[in-house]
This record gives structure tokens, C-alpha cells and sequence, in this order.
């Protein structure tokens, strides 16, 4: 048996690389780094370097060169040129090659020969046979039981061409689609965003320069977490205010000049202070200019009044479309409309109160024109706009009409049925609700001292436009995830940071840069389902607005997983009985054993993976996966720099690996007996004639990418003829119909073809989207860009506003107000106030449960950013496995030594619901009483099928229970819960032994120096079918 603990010395050394020791580590240190490549010296060198884009995680898409010798990859680095990474390049995109060429990847198609839950002892088949294995199980079930009988769970890193995630409801036609991990990771903040302004608002663009860097619950610095840590890092030192949001302090923590150590789980409490300052405190600055015109804060609002509204969002309708097409909203509000005042009136049209006129004027939210405004006002490019940092950035040419909106006050009106009530303007309802949120009383809430909420507001809110505010995980953790991620939006948005340089640009492929339709080569992505199906998701009935956030789609699609599993295990609301699996886990979303019991009880599991890991240990067949240096694909930047690029196939494929996207969905699609592209109707008008096919090749997908960079795109219709036979007609009105929007001065990237496209990727590395598309404007909204357009109207006018259904940016939220305001059916979401968010306390805290508190008087948290792991991934890579062998937790020396616990010891860590064990990483900077413990971790060294997921996976210990959850999106507790430790003992551990060890005792890797890592070097030997 090894050592019990580590030393000081020795812990630093393998467990808590900061990604300045990792960047800066020799390799020539390290005998697990890339290995020489001595046996191709005899051979003539053949050498090339080749522009592409890692995928080394699931988020930035950093710009990469990569070296390859002979046929092989033998050296990655950052690309330079890239403009969203500077040549950033981490330690997981450099140790790529070990996953690429490692031993235990899967290579060739496999089935299970015993029962699930046991070592599945594989046996390799045919692709053919697999392909027909699988499409047999999943048509069994449907027969069976139903579409709705199939769900999905997609993951994140590998490839992530997000096929497995549309890839079912477009076909299979079950609205069980998409990732359940999206449902805390990215999929509130989307979908918040998407209710108040538009999705992926979170994404800060920071290449532009911040006065003030912002950081909440981020570790950018380390993780590429939807901006380069390069980036993150020059943007912090060059900004003249730095804040930091978040229990622990990471490495920008300790260099930032604010730090709002907060409680875990009082995010919004926080956002709700800094608010309050915003709005009372006379050194804070808001932009009136842009609540007045470009919000919903002057609408006046009834609460003496019966809400009324119409529906939003419906099927086809342009208006309200989300990336992955329509679900249709009943919107009710009571916001003051004509047809409040007057029988027959329009429901679309909302009042505010003149003060220039002294009377009640109008916005019509369904044309997004005033009272009295006949044209869309757009900046003046000669007046109004200047050329910064190779964008249009235009001065607001203030209100398009002569009037000038109360934000405060109340005013009395005569309802259509002759009552007399009082309206007031939706700002003094927000003013109102703020109010209590005094710094004294957030104090009290966050434990944050109450005179760092004056300093840091009084830093961002100095004057407008210093910045957007970049926040990430943490604020989709704790049971209030859709209004916590909505509060810093309103934040940025007070200060006018909604698209404005280094602020909110959001994600640049998501609204119309180019159209979506195209980005991962799914032509069917935009949804098919009926939306009375889609309603049918599991926890539809209990989170009403899921089939709408699933159309928001973008990079997190999903449903919810405790609703998933209870209908796997108790067939509630009905049946779930087989899974389609792509590098999904059972532990990143809810409690992990009622996961992994559920998905052990499945009747058909079929998947595609790199690695055995646990999960798809479960499944009953397993098709070998592309690693991305063998994949070619095209790349946007996750997060809001503005970059685009290319994926480039490096090497040929293992074994019988396959792009899932191309050669897994295809062919399982066949075999299932469904059309997998269209046959006879065009997706688009712009569809080409070779294109009107079932199965596509991997080289038309490619093609398809690019269509709208086309040269020459002949636009045709599929007509009826007079025989009822479908002629071709090409469009009169033009004969070269663009998808793509130009950038402002009119440029498209252009290209025919994909070998075209990688052409001049070669020769330009990445290009920034301000040059080649509607991204060169800032304050798009100004510009009509934040609204869909038909894409087969050349001739439909771009709307300025946002794409709600008030075409504002919502303080008040409708969408909220009319599915979880009061009396309405569903619950009301809690501290809110009419639609405006508020605060949740965490359902187990000191103050929620003292009693709980008492017994586990520890606050837990999660989701430490680790600079060598990307979720689940890479702990069979021996070069990182060297420098983080196992699992830690951090915890403040004060604490531990009221708990006898030293530097490097094994502890137990315990909720009511499960114990785990990792090693205690002593760290000055976390709050005491509050421990952050590592999250995805198992051990591919342990034995099939769990390889040891349960020993310190900290999703053992979180709740699987509906009052946790958040009551809009149905997001799991993850963090802000509450726990104990103790030290591990000989005493109390399985085989007298602290360490976590497999089921007959073997130790996991825990030492840098465990010779068994040497057994996952590289290995050259396989066959490529």
C-alpha cells in the first residue's frame, strides 16, 4: 500500500498545478509528455503544419498548428495569428496526441455479452453489424413504446458537432433530445437571456478592451472558459478596475481590486445589491438614454387588472423563431395595451407616459415602431458612427419620435369597462423592488462586508459603457439559475453594455451572422416537432417553458434529467426505455447513483465514444468515435470575440473510428428507415439541385457548411404544377440570393467549396467577424440585427430591438410573468416580483434548514475550474494524470484544523445523500466553513463498468429531489449545499486502506509516480479500415 498522505512538497508538485506552472512546465521534465518518434527517423520525413482549431475542450475553439511527420501527429501549439487566442494554446489541446494515439481508446465497434451493470466483456463486430444492432434496439422500443421512449444524452468536448442532440427529434421525433448537462451548464443563461434580450448575452467579447474586468464565478485564467486565458489575462492587467465574484480566490481573485467573497449560493443576492446601488446611489451613473428607448422599463403596468395577451413565438412565424426553430408562448401580462383601454384594441400595442404631451403613448411591439413613427430609424453612418477596433460604433441617435417616456410616477387611466386603476411605469416597480436590498441587508444575505458593494458599483457604474460583466457556471448552480443569470444582464444593460466593445456581444453565430442552419452540418437542425409533441418532454408538465428553451438551442440543448430518470425507473409520465449516448455521463447532472440506476434498468442503450468510460459501460452497443485531429469541421468561436475558422482533418482514422455527424447518424438513420437529408422539399430556396438527396456524403456535409459563402446562389422553389407533379422555379425578384449579411461595408467571406474554404483558412488563420459579417456593427440592436429576418426575403426590412415579445430588453421579464408570475398554474418563481427576478435562498443553507445545519455544518461548492481537465475527459492521459493524480478539494487551514485535518490528507466528504473521498488542499483563500471540491472525476485504472466513478465523484452527494431544483428550468443543486468531513482512517475505509480503491482492493493512481501511467504512452499499432 502507498503512503496514506502526500506531503506538502509532493502535493504541490502533482496535485495543484495553477496554469502558469502548467504553462511554463518543461516537457523535457515530464517522461509522460509527447514521446519522441524514433521509429520514423529511418523513413524520408514527410512535414507539414496545418491551421486548425482545437477541441481540446468543449468551449473556446482556440486557434491551433499542428505538426504533423510522417502521418502522425508529433507537436501542437497555439496559433498566433488566431485573433480570439493570441496563441493560446492549454495543456489539454497540447496533450491531444496522447488521447488521439492512446491504448485503451475505442477502435472498433462493440457489443455487450452480459447483463447491464456488470463488466460488459465486449465483443468486436462489424460497422455494418453494429449499425444494424443499434437501429433494430431503438426501432424495438419505438414499436413499443412510442417516439417520446428515446432519449438523448449528448456531451460536450471530443468533437461536439451536435448531431446526437437534433439528430432525435428530427427523425425520431422525440423531444427527449439534447444534453442534461445543459441544463446547468450554459442552458440557464441562454435561456434567461433569450426571455430579456437574446441568447448568449453572457458572452463578453474582452479583445475589445474593458475599463472595467468583470469577472463572476469564472476561472478564465486557467480553463479557455468561453474566452482564452491568454485573453482574460491581458484584459485583466490592461483594465483600470478589476472585480472578482466568487467564494474562493482564483488567480485573478487575488490580483483583482474588488473581491466579493460571497456565501455560496447568493449570486443574485449579490446581483441584487450591486442593483440597488446602480439605481439609489447618486455615484452611479445609469444610461437613461438606452432604459428609456431600448428597454421595457417606461411600459406602465396594472396590477388592479386581469392579464391579457397573445401568443408568441408561434409555428413558422418569423417573429420570436430561436435558433432551433418555433414553440409558441402565451404570453399575459399585465403591461397597459389598447386593448386594455378599448374594445377591440391590439394587444401588441403597449403604453408609456408622455411627459412632453402629458398623455399615454404607444410601442407596438409586434412592428417595434412608436405611435406615429412610419420608418425604422437606423445611426446615421455619417453623423453618427465612427470606425473603432474595425467596428461601426454609433452614438444613439436618441428617440425616434418627439417624446420623452416617464420611467417614474403613477397615472391614473380609465379601463376599457369604465374602472379607473393606476398604471406606473415598470421602472418604479423594479425601483421598489430593489429598495430593501440596502448594502447592510446584502451583508447579511452573502456575508460579503457591506462597503465592497459601494466600491464595486460604484467602479462599474462610474459612467456607462466600461464593460460587460463575464459570468459563467456558478450562477446556474444553486436552484435559482434562470433569474441569478438574468440580474448581471440587467446590470451590463443599465450601463449600456449590451453589445457595446467589451461588453455582451454574446455568441456571433447564434443571431443571423450567418445562418445557423449551416454551422454543424445538420440541414435538418431547425425543429420538426409538432408543438403539442414537444410539450410531451419529460418535466414539460412541471417546467412549462422547456420546449422553448430547447428551441433556443445553441450550444445546450436539453431536458430534465431527475424527470428522465423517474420516468426510466417508474415509467412517470410515461415510459423512457432506451438512450442514444454521445460522450454523455451519468455524473455531471443530478445525483449520480440514481442516474446510473436508472440507466441500468434501460431496454436498449446504443452510443458512440472515444473512451470506455463508465456510462457507456452501460450500453449495449458502442461505435468508435473520431477524435477531433481526425475530423474536419467548421469552427466559430464559442464565446463573444467574433472569430471563425476551420477544423482540419490532420490524420487519417483508427481503426473504424466515424465522424458521428456524417457516417454514425447516416447510416443508423438508413438502417432505422428514415430520410436523413431532404428529398424533395428545399430547406432553403438556395438549396442546390445535387443536394436534393437522402444520404449525403461526409464531403456534402462539408460543402453544405459553406453554402452561404457561395458565389453564385441561384435561388429556386419547389412549386405544384397543374398535374400535381413538384416542378423547380427559379425566383424572379433575383438570381443570386445571399444567406449570408454582409458586414458594414458590404464584405462576405467567399468560397465554393470546402477545400476552398481550408484553403484560405491555411493562408488567413482565423478571421474576425467584424470583417465578413454584421458583427463589424456594436449595439446591433440599433441596426436590426438582433431580430430574425426571413432569409428568403432579400427585401425584409432588419427591426431594430430585441427579439422578446415586447421587442425591448425586459427588466420585466413577460415570458416569466405569464408562466411563473402569481396566479398563474405553475409555480411562482421565488423573490420575483411580477416578472422581475429575484432572490431563492439555497434549499439546504444555515438559514433554510438550521437543523440540517447543525448535523453537516460544512457549505459545499463545485466546479472548480482545473486547467488540465476538461469535465470528465482526460484522466487517462498520463501527462495529466502526472501533474493532477486524483481528486482534491480545497478547504481554508482554519477549518481543517478544527477538523484535524493536514495538507494532503484523504478525507470523507458527507451529505444525507452519499460520501465521497478526495485529498484536502489547504488554501487561505477559500471561506472557512465552505470547501470546493473537484467535480467529473472517475478512474479509468479501475475496473469495468464503474472504473471507480462512485469513489469520489462529488455528484454522489448532491440531490435528486424536485425542491432543489430551480422551479423555471428544472436545473439540479449543484453547489451552496451542505455537508461534513472527516479525516479518512484505516478505521473507517474499505480495506483499511484511506486511499479509494476498486472493488478488490487495487489503489487508484494518486502518485505521479504510479507505474501503471506508463501503460497509457501512446501506441502507433492498430488497423485502419
Amino acid at each position: 500500500m502507498l503512503d496514506l498522505s502526500l506531503s506538502r512538497r509532493t502535493f504541490f508538485k502533482v496535485a495543484a498545478a495553477t496554469a502558469g506552472a502548467v504553462a511554463l512546465a518543461s516537457e523535457a521534465e515530464s517522461v509522460l509528455t509527447e514521446q519522441a518518434f524514433a521509429d520514423t527517423e529511418a523513413i524520408e520525413d514527410e512535414v507539414k503544419v496545418i491551421h486548425s482549431t482545437c477541441r481540446g475542450c468543449g468551449k473556446m475553439e482556440c486557434g491551433n498548428l499542428i505538426t504533423v511527420k510522417n502521418g502522425r501527429v508529433v507537436h501542437l501549439e497555439g496559433d498566433h495569428r488566431a485573433v480570439a487566442t493570441r496563441g493560446n494554446l492549454c495543456v489539454k489541446g497540447r496533450s491531444a496526441t496522447q488521447a488521439l494515439y492512446h491504448p485503451d481508446r475505442i477502435r472498433y465497434p462493440l457489443v455487450r455479452t452480459t447483463p447491464k451493470g456488470e463488466d460488459p466483456k465486449w465483443k468486436r463486430v462489424t460497422h455494418e453489424e453494429a449499425i444494424q444492432y443499434m437501429a433494430d434496439g431503438f426501432n424495438s422500443v419505438i414499436e413499443k413504446y412510442g417516439q417520446h421512449s428515446i432519449k438523448c444524452l449528448h456531451g460536450t468536448g471530443r468533437i461536439t458537432t451536435y448531431a446526437t442532440e437534433a439528430y432525435p427529434t428530427y427523425l425520431i421525433q422525440t423531444a427527449n433530445t439534447g444534453s442534461p448537462a445543459g441544463i446547468l451548464c450554459k442552458g440557464p443563461r441562454l435561456s434567461s437571456a433569450a426571455m430579456i434580450c437574446f441568447p448568449g448575452a453572457h458572452w463578453c467579447n474582452l479583445i475589445d478592451g474593458q475599463k472595467v474586468n468583470f469577472q463572476w464565478g469564472t476561472n478564465q485564467e486557467v480553463s479557455n472558459y468561453d474566452n482564452s486565458c491568454r485573453v482574460t489575462v491581458d484584459e485583466h492587467v490592461r483594465a483600470e478596475t478589476t472585480i472578482c465574484v466568487g467564494p474562493r480566490m482564483q488567480n485573478l481573485g487575488k490580483e483583482a481590486d474588488i473581491w466579493i467573497d460571497l456565501r455560496p449560493g447568493t449570486d443574485d443576492a449579490v446581483a441584487l445589491g450591486l442593483l440597488h446601488q446602480a439605481v439609489f446611489n447618486p455615484n452611479c451613473h445609469i444610461d437613461m438614454t438606452f432604459v428609456k428607448k431600448w428597454t421595457n422599463a417606461p411600459f406602465l403596468y396594472v396590477e388592479d387588472m386581469e392579464p391579457s395577451g397573445w401568443t408568441w413565438c408561434e409555428w413558422n412565424s418569423i417573429e420570436g423563431k430561436q435558433e432551433m426553430g418555433y414553440y409558441p408562448l402565451n404570453i399575459r401580462t399585465r403591461i397597459l395595451k389598447e386593448s386594455d383601454l378599448v374594445e377591440g384594441g391590439d394587444v401588441r400595442k403597449m403604453y408609456v407616459w408622455d411627459t412632453k404631451s402629458d398623455s399615454l403613448k404607444y410601442f407596438d411591439t409586434h412592428t417595434c415602431l412608436w405611435e406615429g413613427q412610419t420608418e425604422y430609424q437606423y445611426p446615421d453612418l455619417k453623423k453618427d458612427c465612427i470606425e473603432y477596433k474595425g467596428g461601426i460604433l454609433a452614438t444613439d441617435p436618441g428617440m425616434p419620435v418627439d417624446i420623452d417616456p416617464a420611467i417614474e410616477g403613477k397615472y391614473t387611466v380609465t379601463l376599457k369597462d369604465g374602472r379607473e386603476v393606476t398604471a406606473e411605469p415598470v421602472w418604479e416597480m423594479f425601483k421598489r423592488h430593489l429598495a430593501p436590498w440596502t448594502p447592510e441587508h446584502t451583508e447579511e444575505i452573502t456575508g460579503v462586508f457591506a462597503e465592497k458593494f459601494v466600491k464595486a458599483a460604484e467602479a462599474y457604474c462610474e459612467e456607462p459603457g466600461k464593460g460587460g460583466i463575464v459570468f459563467n457556471l456558478p450562477l446556474e448552480h444553486a436552484g435559482n439559475s434562470i433569474q441569478t443569470t438574468m440580474l448581471p444582464l440587467i446590470l451590463s444593460a443599465l450601463m449600456n453594455n449590451i453589445d457595446s466593445p467589451g461588453g455582451q456581444r454574446g455568441c456571433e453565430n447564434m443571431f443571423f451572422t450567418m445562418d445557423t442552419f449551416f454551422q454543424y452540418h445538420i440541414p435538418w437542425a431547425n425543429n420538426t416537432l409538432d408543438p403539442k409533441e414537444q410539450a410531451k418532454v419529460v418535466g414539460g408538465d412541471r417546467f412549462p417553458l422547456t420546449p422553448f428553451f430547447q428551441m433556443v438551442g445553441g450550444a445546450a440543448l436539453y431536458h430534465d434529467p431527475i424527470s428522465a430518470a423517474e420516468a426510466i425507473l417508474y415509467d412517470d409520465p410515461y415510459p423512457i426505455r432506451a438512450m442514444i449516448a454521445n460522450s454523455g455521463q451519468h455524473f455531471n447532472s443530478g445525483n449520480a447513483w440514481m442516474n446510473w440506476q436508472a440507466f441500468e434498468t434501460l431496454d436498449f442503450f446504443g452510443g458512440w465514444e472515444i473512451w470506455h468510460s463508465p456510462t457507456i459501460e452501460l450500453a449495449d452497443v458502442v461505435m468508435p468515435a473520431a477524435h477531433f485531429l481526425e475530423v474536419s469541421v467548421l469552427r466559430y468561436t464559442q464565446g463573444g470575440e467574433g472569430a471563425i475558422g476551420a477544423q482540419v482533418q490532420a490524420v487519417k482514422r483508427q481503426g473504424d473510428a466515424s465522424w458521428d455527424s456524417a457516417d454514425i447518424c447516416c447510416e443508423l438513420s438508413k438502417a432505422m428507415g428514415y430520410v436523413y437529408w431532404p428529398t424533395k422539399a428545399r430547406p432553403l430556396p438556395q438549396w442546390p439541385d445535387e443536394w436534393i438527396k437522402p444520404w449525403p456524403t461526409e464531403r456534402d456535409m462539408l460543402n453544405m457548411s459553406v453554402l452561404p459563402m457561395r458565389r453564385k446562389l441561384p435561388a429556386k422553389v419547389d412549386i405544384l404544377s397543374e398535374d400535381g407533379s413538384m416542378v423547380v422555379a427559379t425566383i424572379p425578384v433575383a438570381d443570386h440570393l445571399d444567406i449570408a449579411v454582409p458586414a458594414p461595408d458590404g464584405t462576405i467571406l467567399r468560397c465554393d467549396d470546402w477545400d476552398e474554404y481550408v484553403s484560405q483558412y491555411q493562408e488567413h488563420s482565423q478571421w474576425n467577424l467584424k470583417e465578413i459579417s454584421p458583427f463589424g456593427y456594436y449595439y446591433r440592436f440599433q441596426w436590426g440585427h438582433f431580430r430574425p429576418r426571413d432569409p428568403a426575403n432579400p427585401f425584409a426590412p432588419f427591426v431594430p430591438g430585441f427579439n422578446t415579445p415586447t421587442g425591448k430588453f425586459e427588466i420585466l421579464s413577460t415570458i416569466l410573468e405569464s408562466y411563473h408570475g402569481p396566479n398563474t398554474q405553475w409555480v411562482e418563481a421565488p423573490g420575483s416580483y411580477n416578472g422581475i427576478p429575484g432572490y431563492r435562498e439555497p434549499v439546504e443553507s444555515p438559514f433554510s434548514s438550521p437543523e440540517l445545519y447543525k448535523e453537516y455544518p460544512i457549505i459545499i461548492t463545485t466546479g472548480r475550474r482545473n486547467p488540465l481537465y476538461f469535465h470528465n475527459e482526460g484522466r487517462q492521459q498520463p501527462w495529466l494524470r502526472e501533474l493532477t493524480p486524483c481528486a482534491t478539494f480545497q478547504i481554508h487551514p482554519d477549518t481543517a484544523a478544527q477538523y484535524g485535518i493536514e495538507q494532503g490528507d484523504w478525507c470523507w466528504i458527507e451529505t444525507k445523500r452519499g460520501r465521497i473521498r478526495q485529498v484536502a488542499d489547504l488554501f487561505y483563500g477559500i471561506r472557512p466553513g465552505t470547501i470546493e471540491c473537484d467535480h467529473q472525476w472517475w478512474y479509468p485504472e479501475l475496473s469495468a463498468p464503474k472504473h471507480g466513478w462512485d469513489l469520489s465523484n462529488v455528484n454522489v452527494l448532491v440531490s435528486m429531489d424536485h425542491e432543489s431544483q430551480d422551479p423555471i428550468i428544472g436545473t439540479c443543486n449543484c453547489r451552496g449545499y451542505l455537508g461534513k468531513i472527516y479525516k479518512a482512517t484505516p478505521e473507517n475505509s474499505p480495506f483499511g486502506n484511506p486511499c479509494p480503491c476498486d472493488d478488490d482492493g487495487t489503489e487508484i493512481i494518486h502518485t505521479a509516480t504510479d507505474p501503471r501511467l506508463k501503460e497509457w504512452l501512446p501506441t502507433y499499432e492498430y488497423e485502419v479500415i
